[in-house]
């Protein structure tokens, strides 16, 4: 061949190999490939960690209902996230200064911390000290002292993380440690997985951050009660107690009344009124009557007679739009 011609596009198809031809099972697999990463694995199903957050988020709410008592001041407290990963991330992720508490529980079988960020603590030791609730001028780890009072705070907290265990399982809290470097905090192994809650907390005007670690390997065991305990409709009440509650009710007075139409007068004729006096109304005598127990209209009626006193006789339930 000379070396001046140029190969056409059939010849140089025929010196390329052809790529080899997948068939429809290969691509099935390809997509059946899901991403994992091994630095955080999921020991959670979606279903428990959706679970875990119902859980967290009913903890914010009573939280946020104790604490305004408590501070005598506004505080909220919200449901940021939920996330599984390694404690030694966790740690990371602290600020440092901040204070943690290591709680103990015999019914979790096992040790959590609780988080809460520098932003808010001195504020609220500064209010459980009778202040207003002032923010530090310069960044520092909180003293034993300041610790000691926060401990008052962290009572109402571990007493409402408590009320929202309840319904899946009667837990007790017991503090048996505090720091406020993250990196002396050792709860866990570094590779161990955890669920992390992470909280935005507001007291008065000044705004924080507070998380609760809790190790992936102490909820293992009460982790299937999650979907079955705390989440179920209510138990049927036995029939002794509806029985009972009936009984009680059936005691109830109610006012129970009925009225015709009204009808306008003048004052003078109001003011001349006397015994024996005939006032007449625009309600026929023919139409029925909406009776009521309390301010509902409950019956249908009808004017009648019984022993030469005006009655009024039940004719239907319901509060039906009567004719006129």
């Amino acid at each position: 061949m000379n070396s001046n011609e140029i190969l056409s596009t059939e010849e140089l198809s025929a010196l390329m190999p052809e790529p080899p031809k997948s068939d429809g099972t290969e691509r099935e697999k390809r997509k059946r490939i899901v991403p994992y990463n091994f630095r955080r694995p999921d020991r959670l199903s979606k279903d428990q960690v959706r679970s875990l957050y119902l859980l967290h988020d009913l903890f914010a709410h009573s939280l946020s209902t104790s604490l305004p008592l408590f501070l005598r001041t506004i505080a909220e407290v919200n449901l940021i996230s939920v996330e599984q990963q390694a404690y030694s991330e966790y740690l990371r992720g602290l600020p440092d200064p901040t204070t943690v508490f290591t709680i103990s529980s015999a019914s979790l079988n096992g040790v959590f911390a609780i988080e809460i960020n520098s932003s808010i603590a001195f504020p609220i030791i500064d209010r459980l000290l009778g202040g207003t609730g002032a923010e530090l001028s310069e960044k520092r780890a909180a003293t034993d002292l300041e610790l000691k009072i926060l401990e008052g705070f962290l009572t109402i907290v571990t007493e409402n993380y408590r009320n929202a265990w309840n319904p899946i399982l009667p837990i007790e809290t017991e503090v048996v440690g505090r720091e406020t470097r993250p990196q002396m905090l050792q709860i866990i192994a570094p590779n161990e997985v955890v669920a992390t809650i992470g909280y935005q907390v507001q007291i008065g005007e000044t705004m924080g951050a507070m998380s609760i670690c809790l190790p992936v390997v102490m909820l293992e065991n009460v982790i299937e009660k999650f979907n079955q305990s705390s989440y179920l409709p209510a138990k049927a009440t036995a029939p002794e107690a509806t029985r009972c509650l009936l009984e009680s009710l059936s005691k109830v007075r109610l006012p129970f009344s009925t009225e015709l139409d009204s009808v306008p007068a003048a004052v003078l004729d109001l003011m001349n009124l006397s015994v024996g006096d005939v006032v007449r109304t625009n309600h026929r005598t023919d139409r029925p009557l909406s009776v009521s127990v309390g301010d509902t209209v409950k019956f249908v009626g009808k004017i009648a007679s019984l022993e030469g006193r005006m009655i009024v006789q039940v004719t239907d339930r319901g509060n039906k739009k009567l004719s006129n």
